[in-house]
């Protein structure tokens, strides 16, 4: 912490995993005693909760896994998960916020040849076999605990499916999922519990600058709120307030809900999560008579006009820029489902669940979950090197939620200069002179990739051309 003063405020724009389990360690740590905390989010768009009912981190359902190809974050993610597992009611894992229901990853073998260096789903899903069954071995847990399924034979034989679950997987029974929404409200309760944090229900419109310093965000109602860090963890929308072409974008990925009988429920509460890495295509176990299928794709693209994004330095100017951010009910989102995603979650029901006949059902409920996604996957978590007292902490690439646990700590690490080698990973993302992602060209749009081998689908799909179209080819 050499050269490191606690700052006299933060501000946390943002009330997601990043914004609560920070605002949770600041009120922990002894030397932030003096250090006022505020919390600003939009709340009063999603009936007036906090975090916002359209924020990535709220939802029925979210993957609990150490399933990592980066032995980093499968470490990390293995201390988070002896959080999870404790089940107190005043626990985070406890009253059925957590389900230790085993994860099945599989992935295909690649239809054509790769570029070198490039990871496929096939690279990470053994390369995630190898760092869980290693920490399963550590930790002194039976060798089958965590177990091949080497062929699509044994895959379908496990899971009880005619369909085509893949190529090679794992079973890891050390594996689950989370009840996402209860977790956040958990910590929302727990965070507030302390009284030291003020939350304000109100949109951030823009961050207010003086010289060469970040000093507070400016409201839709033009009331200015101030702070000595300003702290920005606003997840997919950060690129409504700082400029991050290249950097950090947001991409919408498709959920859809199916009402089930009971006796289907009997069948499937018995089943682990089921991700293909190659499609994307996810299902996880249901608790009440409604089924969740996703896809952890490329995503969809929202191009839009950005009027007053932060710019890289005081030099630049402040003008508009085109980013892709969401778009959910508070904005008028669409209410439907691109005709290729309907059809390409509707075949997982096929693939990787043991009942027939679900795949013609009607939605109960279909969503987009917005993700700040990077290109390599790695977290957006540093200072701003073209600003004083502004710390950015975003780019979760879809897979944050499950270090709730741990990840305040590690965000307070980095904010005190002693990040280690997770800081390293997130420190503040280079872009080639001359980079066009996440730029215009020609009038159309440029979108990120994230290549680490754990997407699925197509990349570059800008969501209202998806939508404008009525039928989709045969997947």
């Amino acid at each position: 912490m050499a050269g490191f003063q606690v700052p006299s405020s933060v501000l946390i724009v943002g009330s997601g995993v990043f914004g609560l389990s920070t605002a949770w360690t600041l009120t922990q740590r002894p030397e932030y005693a003096a250090t006022k905390i505020t919390v600003v989010d939009d709340a009063s768009a999603c009936g007036g909760e906090f975090p916002p009912l359209d924020a990535a981190s709220v939802d029925s359902s979210r993957i609990i896994r150490a399933d990592y190809a980066d032995p980093d974050y499968a470490a990390l993610a293995a201390v988070a998960q002896a959080a999870w597992r404790r089940q107190g009611d005043d626990d985070l894992g406890g009253q059925g916020r957590y389900s230790e229901s085993g994860l099945l990853l599989a992935a295909d073998h690649p239809a054509t040849a790769t570029k070198a260096g490039k990871l496929t789903g096939m690279d990470y899903t053994k390369g995630s076999w190898r760092n869980v069954a290693r920490i399963a071995r550590e930790a002194g847990h039976p060798p089958d605990r965590v177990r091949t399924l080497e062929s699509a034979e044994a895959l379908r034989e496990h899971l009880g499916t005619p369909g085509r679950p893949g190529d090679w997987g794992y079973l890891n029974t050390l594996s689950g999922w989370a009840d996402a929404g209860e977790g956040m409200r958990w910590q929302y309760r727990r965070v507030k519990a302390t009284g030291r944090v003020d939350f304000v229900d109100a949109r951030v419109t823009e961050l207010v600058t003086e010289g060469k310093r970040v000093v507070g965000t400016k409201l839709a109602s033009g009331d200015i709120l101030r702070a000595d860090l300003v702290f920005v963890a606003a997840g997919a929308w950060t690129g409504a307030l700082i400029d991050l072409r290249g950097r950090v974008e947001a991409t919408g990925h498709v959920l859809g809900y199916i009402d089930i009988t009971q006796a289907e429920l009997d069948t499937l509460s018995r089943q682990p999560v089921v991700l293909n890495l190659t499609s994307g295509l996810f299902v996880i176990p249901p608790r009440d008579r409604v089924l969740k299928v996703a896809r952890h794709s490329f995503g969809y693209l929202n191009p839009v006009t950005v009027p007053s994004a932060l710019p890289l330095s005081p030099a630049a100017p402040r003008i508009p820029i085109v980013a892709s951010l969401p778009v959910t009910a508070r904005s008028g989102g669409p209410g439907r489902l691109p005709a290729e995603a309907d059809a390409d979650l509707r075949r997982a029901f096929g693939d990787l669940v043991p009942l027939r006949g679900l795949e013609g059902r009607p939605w109960r409920e279909t969503r987009l979950c917005w993700y700040a996604d990077t290109r390599d996957g790695n977290w957006l978590v540093d200072y701003h090197p073209g600003w004083e007292g502004l710390f950015v902490a975003t780019g979760d690439s879809g897979h944050g939620y499950k270090f709730l646990p741990v990840l305040g700590d590690k965000v307070v690490d980095c904010i005190e200069g002693r990040g280690g080698a997770l800081g390293s990973k997130w420190t503040w993302k280079q872009v080639p002179e001359g980079d066009r992602v996440g730029r215009e060209t020609n009038g159309r749009f440029q979108g990120l990739i994230t290549e680490d081998g754990s997407r699925g689908g197509s990349p570059g799909m800008i969501l209202e051309e998806e939508l404008g179209k009525k039928e989709v080819a045969k997947l």
